[in-house]
């Protein structure tokens, strides 16, 4: 949509990762506006007042994990909807299974490249932005 920038809510502690995150989606020329929180509980506080129209989840974090967070957005009346990618170092069959099970909408393995997390804003944005249809 022309015009109206989407909001990105990044929830992951990795300060490297959500660099990499950050630059890809600019350099893929992306209008989403990325706001980053690094645990759970500041990731709860920010949804609780702002709405964001994607939530993109690690699960290893510090205190509360992604796993947890997600079952609390899906609980939430505010965030049932929302789109939650979670993007992750962890490419255990466990994990995905279980980040489904729990009301993921998708789940990727963190890049290992710069040139990884480029693909992976550009096809972000093709797809949660240009195609999909938001709740």
């Amino acid at each position: 949509m022309v015009g109206l920038a989407r909001k990105l809510i990044v929830v992951d502690d990795d300060p490297v990762d959500v660099r990499f995150v950050m630059r890809a989606f600019s350099d893929a020329g992306s209008a989403i506006e990325i706001t980053h929180v690094t645990d759970a509980d500041m990731a709860s506080d920010r949804l609780a007042t702002e709405v964001f129209d994607y939530i993109l989840l690690d699960i290893n974090m510090p205190g509360t994990n992604g796993m947890e967070l997600l079952k609390r957005l899906r609980g939430d009346a505010r965030t049932a909807v929302t789109p939650v990618i979670m993007l992750s170092s962890s490419s255990n069959t466990v994990d995905i299974n279980r980040a489904y099970e729990n009301g993921a909408n998708a789940y990727a393995v963190k890049p290992s490249t710069v040139s990884g997390y480029r693909d992976f804003a550009v096809g972000f944005t093709r797809f949660w932005v240009d195609v999909a249809v938001s709740p």
